[in-house]
């Protein structure tokens, strides 16, 4: 049986995976090869950090990438990687978005974790509605000056989010570069009769012509995973 400190490792690891997706994988779309990719190193944070790199790899790679299919769509994916793991673990958020209309077209997520894979994919019937990788898109895109109420989709479930701007900070990469970014956090908010989102995301923009993705965080209960930037092209 796992110890407690092993599972709160796991959650940390796993903190981009939604729970209990379905086997099996479906194809993303056919995108064009021009397009955007950022590329990441990340590190476990609070509690997990004390002890990742006992039992679970605690840093890794981790890229993002934007690229417009053949009917001018826009497929956004979020690829952490370790490259101290010995089967090749990775963890993947996806979306296809349809620019003109501002609505993901669907979702998918994927993950190699100790020799299990698993993968989902879901429609997105619902306008409003983003996911980790779209949802990155969207922001970066309207970079609002206002709290936005937005939906997020997780592991098939639609939970009610606020998307809150923070102000200005600099942020250190691991290269020593200081950058002043836009702060966003990402979290869900109490609707009655809805469920609740729990952790939240927070997301920094360069204020550069790019709005580039410098920073991403992710967050739990005593467990978290920060990604910085180290390339752009």
């Amino acid at each position: 049986m796992q110890s407690r400190s092993q599972i709160v490792l796991l959650a940390a690891l796993l903190v981009l995976l939604p729970a209990g997706a379905s086997r099996g994988s479906e194809a993303t779309p056919i995108v064009k090869p021009s397009g955007e990719r950022y590329v990441y190193r990340w590190e476990l944070k609070k509690l997990a950090a004390l002890f990742g790199g006992l039992l679970f790899p605690g840093e890794g790679g981790g890229e993002l990438t934007f690229d417009t299919t053949d009917d001018g769509h826009v497929v956004s994916e979020l690829l952490v990687t370790s490259e101290h793991g010995h089967e090749g673990e990775f963890w993947r958020y996806g979306a296809e978005i349809d620019p003109v209309q501002g609505r993901t077209l669907r979702a998918w997520t994927s993950y190699r974790w100790r020799g299990e894979e698993k993968s989902k994919t879901a429609e997105i019937d619902e306008g409003g509605v983003i996911d980790v990788a779209s949802g990155i898109y969207e922001i970066r895109r309207s970079l609002p000056a206002r709290p936005v109420l937005m939906r997020i989709w997780s592991d098939g479930k639609i939970y009610p989010v606020v998307v809150t701007p923070l102000g200005d900070e600099h942020r250190t990469l691991p290269r020593g570069k200081r950058v002043l970014a836009r702060h966003y956090r990402v979290e869900g908010r109490e609707v009655p009769g809805e469920r609740n989102w729990k952790g939240h995301m927070d997301l920094w923009f360069a204020r550069d012509g790019n709005a580039t993705p410098i920073e991403i965080h992710f967050d739990r209960t005593l467990v978290g995973v920060r990604l910085r930037l180290i390339e752009s092209a």
